[in-house]
């Protein structure tokens, strides 16, 4: 029986709507765009004399001012100063505007002391000028930041409507099916019936908790149990092989992964069937991945009896899976001649 041990999908503990500067690949990414963007100034400001010299003065000025704002945000969002997205806007505009009068003063002063760049009587022009610029820039950066999060929320409330609509979705004749099976159970096999309800009763509970991330053992025990519920009815119709490694990898996902689309291979590829059919699950840990393929019989046209395939569930899926792993994992979908396959593959913490 599972545990309910949960965990929360990567990405959702970020309060503010700007990115998490602490992390190198952003922090690298700011470095980029502000060494972009001061070259173009100065390509915009140069009026002669050395070109390289000129690129490199407003270079290292506006690295200095965008690098120093970076480091100070994260420095308050590990202290928990960052708070709703008004306070975070001031936060950034004060931070950014006290570097940029930092860095403006010292060039300033360096400038007179080595006789280049602007002069004491240039000052308050200076100043006005790079305040504008920082303000501009800064503006223009939050506005960004702030419709890519918006954009970020507006997917996550699409995949949360869809997952109710896959909670809502678990089918009437699965539960009906499984009741019937139970009663049946009852009288003679007790045992078995108590096994089936806590079965039943683990499958909704992780339903209705199918917003969170569990491990990869407790989804495989959660598949286990929709099997067991469905080998009661199906018996010797229904065979699952396994082939799993011999040390089981260390994976979170999100809840109601993998059991969707073993009942989708249940309904579509071992129900027509009269004598049933094998459902192959393998799960195979290569390099920074975990690739786990569902296989199940291909069913023919008059067979299948009109039954519709469930795509919601996959794309369900692959909107939760798109959203707990930034984009790194990925779902395929093939068939041959007499079998249909969905295969996932999903990055290891090591390679998130």
């Amino acid at each position: 029986m599972p545990e309910n041990t949960e965990k929360s999908i990567p990405g959702s503990e970020n309060s503010t709507y700007l990115p998490n500067f602490c992390d190198g690949d952003a922090f690298l990414r700011l470095l980029l765009v502000v060494q972009l963007i001061a070259i173009m100034f100065a390509l915009v400001s140069y009026g002669g004399g050395a070109l390289f010299v000129h690129i490199a003065l407003i270079s290292v000025a506006m690295l200095w001012v965008g690098l120093t704002t970076a480091a100070v945000l994260c420095l308050l969002k590990r202290q928990g100063w960052l708070g709703d997205n008004l306070r975070t806007t001031i936060v950034v505009f004060a931070v950014a505007i006290l570097m940029t009068l930092l860095v403006s003063f010292l060039s300033l002063g360096l400038g007179s002391m080595m006789n280049f760049g602007p002069t004491a009587r240039d000052v308050g022009y200076t100043l006005t000028r790079n305040l504008a610029i920082a303000v501009i820039l800064v503006g223009l950066a939050l506005r960004y930041f702030y419709l890519h999060y918006e954009s970020d929320m507006r997917l996550q409330v699409q995949a949360q409507a869809r997952l109710q609509a896959l909670q809502a979705r678990i089918r009437p004749h699965f539960l009906f099916n499984s009741m019937n099976t139970i009663a049946s159970l009852t009288h003679d096999q007790p045992n078995l019936a108590e096994q089936a309800i806590e079965n039943l009763s683990d499958l909704f509970r992780a339903s209705l908790a199918a917003e969170s991330s569990i491990s990869l053992q407790q989804e495989l025990e959660l598949t286990r149990s929709y099997i067991d519920l469905e080998a009661l009815r199906l018996g010797e119709r229904l065979e699952v092989k396994w082939q799993l490694p011999a040390r089981e990898p260390t994976l979170y996902l999100p809840a109601l992964t993998l059991q969707p689309l073993v009942e989708n291979a249940i309904y579509h590829g071992i129900e027509p069937l009269p004598g049933g059919g094998v459902i192959e699950v393998a799960i195979d840990d290569v390099d920074s991945a975990i690739i786990i393929t569902i296989s199940n019989p291909l069913v023919n046209q008059q067979l299948s009896h009109g039954r519709k395939g469930n795509q919601m569930a996959v794309d369900n899926i692959r909107e939760r899976l798109a959203l707990a792993f930034d984009g790194a994992a990925s779902m395929d979908l093939s068939e041959t001649e007499s079998r249909y396959t969905v295969k996932l593959t999903i990055p290891t913490a090591e390679a998130a």
